[in-house]
């Protein structure tokens, strides 16, 4: 077996490891979408993550006004 030989052999080994890499790790990424918990809890973070924002907001905009609020007496005062 001539040197070219051994790494054209060398290639296709390590081709088909990478073809072997691929295949397994569609097949867990596969498993891990079709997991009915997995689906469930993707839901429940959808949900829960909508009301958070919105609390987020108006928190932030609570302390927004009160800043607007304390600076304007503040200005009054001097």
């Amino acid at each position: 077996m001539t040197e070219i030989d051994t790494l054209q052999r060398r290639r296709e080994l390590v081709m088909l490891s990478a073809e072997l890499q691929r295949a397994t790790i569609a097949r867990r990424l596969s498993r891990i979408e079709a997991n009915p918990a997995r689906v469930a809890l993707g839901y429940a973070a959808k949900v829960a993550s909508r009301p958070l924002l919105i609390t987020l907001g108006t928190r932030a905009v609570r302390l927004a006004v009160r800043a607007y609020r304390r600076r304007s007496v503040n200005k009054g005062r001097h």
